[in-house]
């Protein structure tokens, strides 16, 4: 039974997106003026209307701001979902499928060893950690494989947020940084998937990995083909009397919609079956150049400030005051920083890219931690 909000959840509600989309877009814009990502300051927004910032300066107002229940919660996270959901159906749109073929050497090394690397750094680390960062009833191995998989993936939606924002997106080496996010973001879902089943029975489940990856690979197959069909007709069916945006509007939505659930339904995160929903409709030779604009605004104006700056706001800086915390902070972000760096660097140097790409490369596929 759908249970609305009453009128003061309503009230703290629409208060949360006034002043998450003000703050972001001023933050985002002061970061736009010294040449850098608007999402950093979006994700800074967050950060200081959190815990870490307006939850110490006056807890009384952060509580009234931010209370613990779950509708109210469950309505802001379901705005900032269909906005990372949007923002990677545009950077669906801005995929390049036969130039990341023609790159796919570039794109597997660079794939492989990004994983690779900060997979074997995170299970180091996991290794060395103390005993008061595990909990007296966990598994020293199970901790180190999730620590190892939390370091391995990167953020594709921040990734495509930065590409499009600073025009690299079509760049050889931001198609490779798209193709091998996405990768990442995939096989991290996956690992995650064994190492809960890991966790909870102590043995990893051949039939469950199986299951996820061939699920996935009939979702690709399906999608490519008979959804493309689909997108296609449909494409064709709202032009038929001339420009239709509005109609085509409707279809990528569905579209998104009709993906994204096939993706969570798998156990992947529901914004790569977006992605994928937004390759398929830039595919459509019915697709209406203008769809791409009012997608685009809707998503950077409103929608992907609140995402961000939502993801910043479950960080709680203050809890690195406790102990050591802070320190080992470091040597993990150290770890999967460098790891990310070179294992990047490496496969793309090893696919031949120039040193300055290989760079690009494993700066790009160091954007992490929103989702």
């Amino acid at each position: 039974m759908l249970t609305p909000l009453d009128e003061h959840e309503l009230l703290v509600f629409w208060t949360q997106l006034l002043v998450l989309v003000a703050t972001a877009r001023l933050c985002g814009s002061l970061m736009r003026r010294i040449n850098l990502p608007s999402v950093i300051g979006q994700l800074g927004a967050g950060v200081i209307l959190g815990p870490s910032v307006f939850g110490r300066v006056w807890e009384r107002g952060f509580d009234w701001f931010l209370p613990d229940e779950e509708i109210s919660s469950g309505a802001l996270f379901a705005v900032t979902w269909l906005g990372v959901a949007l923002l990677l159906v545009t950077a669906g749109f801005e995929t390049d499928l036969g130039l990341i073929r023609r790159l796919g050497r570039a794109a597997a090394l660079v794939t492989g060893f990004s994983l690779v690397v900060p997979l074997v750094g995170g299970l180091v680390v996991g290794e060395l950690l103390p005993e008061s960062f595990i909990g007296a009833e966990s598994d020293r191995t199970v901790f180190a494989l999730f620590v190892a998989a939390a370091l391995s993936v990167s953020a594709l939606a921040v990734i495509a947020k930065i590409l499009s924002e600073l025009g690299l997106m079509r760049r050889d080496f931001g198609q490779i940084t798209v193709a091998a996010g996405m990768a990442n973001d995939v096989v991290g879902w996956v690992m995650l998937a064994v190492f809960t089943g890991f966790a909870a029975s102590g043995e990893v489940s051949v039939s469950a990995v199986l299951e996820t990856v061939l699920g996935l690979a009939a979702f690709l197959f399906l999608a490519m083909t008979v959804g493309q069909r689909v997108v296609d007709r449909a494409l064709r069916w709202v032009r038929r009397e001339g420009a239709n945006v509005a109609g085509a509007m409707s279809v990528v939505v569905f579209t998104m919609l009709v993906y994204g659930v096939a993706t969570q339904a798998l156990g992947i995160e529901a914004v790569l079956g977006a992605f994928v929903a937004g390759v398929v409709l830039h595919r459509s030779r019915f697709q209406q150049p203008d769809v791409l604009h009012h997608i685009e605004s809707l998503t950077t104006t409103f929608l992907a400030p609140v995402f961000f700056a939502t993801a910043g706001l479950r960080v709680d800086l203050g809890l690195l005051g406790e102990g050591d915390a802070l320190a080992w902070a470091g040597v993990v972000i150290a770890v999967a920083i460098v790891a990310k760096f070179a294992g990047a660097y490496v496969g793309a140097r090893m696919a031949g890219q120039s040193p300055r790409a290989a760079t690009a490369l494993g700066a790009g596929l160091n954007a992490r931690g929103a989702l």
